[in-house]
């Protein structure tokens, strides 16, 4: 007999049937986005779309009319590919900074993997680098081949482009640019660690900065200062573009580190975002001579291009007060892709918009009708008589020497807050430790020694975190000069004579190399760098181990010897006074940079190795086993090295002999450079290279007497402590 079904579980069956029976709701759909490996696709896309709609709008494509036009194939393709080329670029340079400074090593690694670049970030830098040189050399053809009127067809195209390749500015500068990015894309393949990211990272910058000297220049008078703002515009935009659109591709490789990544990312992102807005704008005046301009085609794409830095400026802020934090807490991860995406998209129309307008016709005409000899030689008008006029109130402002002076200021006052900051901070752990390191009453003698070793080295802390807390005020005032001077010399008078007259030149050149770096020396910016940045422990170089790792690398501590400093400033100076040289100096605006560029970096070390071994502070002694033993004070009169004084007294010497050569010299340097000017006030070529001569004695024989009297004024032995007694003390005058 069976046994009785209770009534509970046969309303249980009864409702599972039914619910067995009732059809199932079917799943919302799941949307899909852009897979994130796909950014740079999307911003060649919208680089193309937006290129093709900006260049229709202002004309730029029609065919020409009164030279040969090479046909709609070359025309179309020069700016479309250079949107391909823009975006490889980007990739590769951002790939190199993520790879050496943002990207942390794992957290339990030894040095030698922290060391290591991380492998994800050379992968995208190798392949981005490979399509960098095959578009820069396309980019080369199709350039020619538009300039010459020839088809891609043509049988002349080769030949004409064998041998005229290199004489056109904007085919010559695209092989630098091609041959940059070779290197780096070769040596990123095999290289692997985070210095040689660093180094390949910076090669790649300067493939991407003389493409600024292809832009809208010719024969006006703001030909330096278009180049300048183009050639900043295109490093800030490379670095900000291809950096979001890496961190897009490398989210999920990223895992647990994306949020410090992509923090680090914002902060290089906000200096890159200032730089292509000022850069934007000081470009922008150099193409427009009026409000009323920008109704214009040309002027309507760049209001575009402002619309469009304003939105991607909003989204930036969106992200850092938002979109950070969710990362840190490892949430978030698909509102940032979806932002991060939109943006990605806006920058490749930005860089499509940007070739279009590359292909424009800017409302100021690109060459004068009638330049000036002056003007067409130096790209600036002639300026007056210097007897005529008052010469030391003549100003023509440098842009780009005025940009880093103010940045480098404004670093300097940043670094002495945060020096001031971190010290405090040792200050109230000194004493911490101070109120923790007291003697007790313990009846071993061991234990009550190491107690007063521990108090000792509490209270040496606590003094060295006071010595920072009053950062010198000598230090700030001489790197203020040292900035001032440096403005003076490269927009004043020396800056402005000095392109049309050799002992003007010889002026500014002379005061480059060893008056404006004194002071700059003197502020001691290393020492707050080393005090200022914090270090990190994850193995990335942050921009304390590339200061301080550059400053005290081996490479800097040989040329910051005496003599080495010394032959290396000489040969500096020779060689820009040959005749090759000289001639890029005077009547190219890359051979200019070059030279400003040159004296400073020779005349810095030079400056750096004179004082090392003449001016005592409590800094240099603390870390007087950095220092070479040539450049260390004598140990019996506290003088300044004997080596020194010797290179002093070489250089005083060679001065006079450059002076001697200068006035009995037959030819003329650099006479048909100079000459071709005709400038009015400057006629006789030989008698203002003899004032070049009496220049070169005015300028380096006070400032080397000026180093050795300051240098053995300042190392005068110092007293005898009274503390001491006499029968401890040495027969130099120091304790034991």
């Amino acid at each position: 007999m069976s046994s009785p079904v209770r009534p509970d579980a046969s309303r249980a069956a009864s409702r599972a049937a039914a619910d067995d029976l009732r059809p199932v709701p079917r799943q919302p759909a799941v949307r899909r986005s852009v897979p994130p490996g796909l950014a740079p696709v999307v911003a060649v896309v919208a680089g193309l779309v937006a290129c093709v709609v900006a260049a229709s709008s202002t004309g730029a494509m029609d065919p020409l009319v009164f030279v040969e036009d090479a046909g709609p194939l070359v025309r179309w393709s020069v700016p479309l590919v250079r949107v391909v080329h823009d975006v490889a670029a980007a990739v590769t340079v951002a790939s190199l900074v993520f790879a050496a400074s943002l990207v942390p090593a794992p957290a339990r690694s030894g040095p030698r993997i922290r060391a290591v670049a991380a492998p994800a970030p050379m992968r995208l830098a190798v392949g981005a680098g490979f399509v960098w040189v095959v578009t820069a050399l396309a980019g080369v053809v199709l350039t020619f081949a538009d300039a010459a009127g020839l088809p891609l067809s043509s049988p002349a195209l080769v030949q004409q482009l064998g041998a005229l390749v290199w004489q056109i500015d904007a085919t010559r500068i695209g092989l630098i640019s091609g041959a940059c990015a070779f290197v780096v894309a070769t040596g990123a393949a095999v290289a692997r660690s985070r210095v040689a990211a660093v180094w390949l990272g910076t090669l790649a910058a300067v493939g991407i900065l003389v493409l600024g000297l292809a832009s809208h220049t010719g024969a006006s008078d703001d030909h330096e200062t278009s180049v300048n703002a183009m050639g900043l515009h295109l490093l800030g935009a490379t670095t900000w573009v291809g950096g979001l659109v890496v961190l897009v591709m490398l989210h999920r490789w990223l895992g647990e580190a994306l949020g410090v990544t992509a923090r680090r990312y914002s902060t290089v992102a906000l200096a890159a975002f200032v730089a292509v807005g000022l850069s934007g704008v000081l470009a922008a005046t150099t193409r427009l001579a009026a409000w009323s301009e920008l109704g214009t085609p040309y002027g309507l794409l760049l209001v575009v291009k402002s619309v469009a830095f304003v939105a991607l400026g909003v989204a930036g802020w969106w992200h850092r007060r938002t979109t950070l934090a969710d990362l840190d807490a490892g949430v978030g991860h698909r509102a940032f892709l979806r932002l991060a995406l939109g943006e990605v998209a806006v920058m490749g129309a930005t860089f499509g918009v940007a070739a279009a307008l590359s292909r424009s016709a800017p409302p100021v005409p690109e060459e004068l009708p009638d330049p000036t000899p002056a003007l067409a030689v130096t790209g600036f008008p002639a300026p007056p008589d210097p007897a005529a006029v008052a010469w030391w109130a003549t100003w023509r402002t440098d842009w780009l020497w005025l940009a880093v002076a103010v940045v480098v200021l404004g670093l300097y006052a940043v670094g002495i807050v945060a020096a001031r900051v971190a010290s405090a901070r040792a200050l109230v752990e000194s004493h911490s430790d101070d109120s923790r390191a007291g003697v007790r009453d313990d009846s071993r003698a061991e234990v009550r020694d190491v107690s007063r070793a521990a108090l000792r080295d509490s209270r040496a802390g606590r003094r060295r975190a006071q010595a920072v807390l009053g950062w010198s005020r000598w230090r700030t005032a001489a790197w203020v000069l040292g900035c001032l001077l440096l403005v003076w010399t490269t927009s004043g008078p020396l800056g402005t004579y000095g392109r049309v007259s050799f002992s003007w030149h010889t002026a500014l050149l002379l005061t480059l190399a060893l008056v404006v770096p004194l002071p700059l020396v003197a502020g001691s910016p290393l020492t707050l760098a080393e005090r200022a940045l914090s270090p990190r422990d994850d193995g990335t170089l942050g921009p304390r181990e590339v200061v301080v790792g550059v400053g005290r690398s081996r490479a800097v501590t040989v040329l910051t010897r005496p003599v080495v400093a010394t032959v290396v400033l000489v040969a500096g100076l020779v060689v820009l006074h040959t005749a090759r040289p000289l001639e890029l100096v005077l009547t190219t605006h890359p051979g200019h940079l070059v030279m400003v560029g040159s004296a400073l970096t020779v005349g810095v070390l030079w400056a750096a190795a004179m004082t090392a071994g003449t001016v005592r502070t409590p800094d240099t002694e603390r870390t007087a086993g950095t220092v070479p033993p040539d450049r260390q004070p004598d140990a019996r009169g506290g003088s300044p090295s004997r080596t020194v004084l010797g290179c002093l007294g070489a250089l005083v010497l060679g001065a006079f002999a450059a002076a001697a050569w200068l006035a009995r010299s037959p030819s003329v340097l650099a006479a048909e450079q100079l000459g071709g000017l005709e400038l009015p006030w400057l006629r006789d070529l030989a008698a203002d290279q003899v004032r070049a001569g009496a220049v070169v004695l005015f300028v380096v024989v006070p400032v080397c007497v000026l180093l050795a009297v300051v240098g053995m004024s300042r190392s005068q032995p110092r007293s005898q402590p009274r503390s001491q007694p006499r029968s401890q003390r040495r027969p130099d005058g120091r304790g034991r």
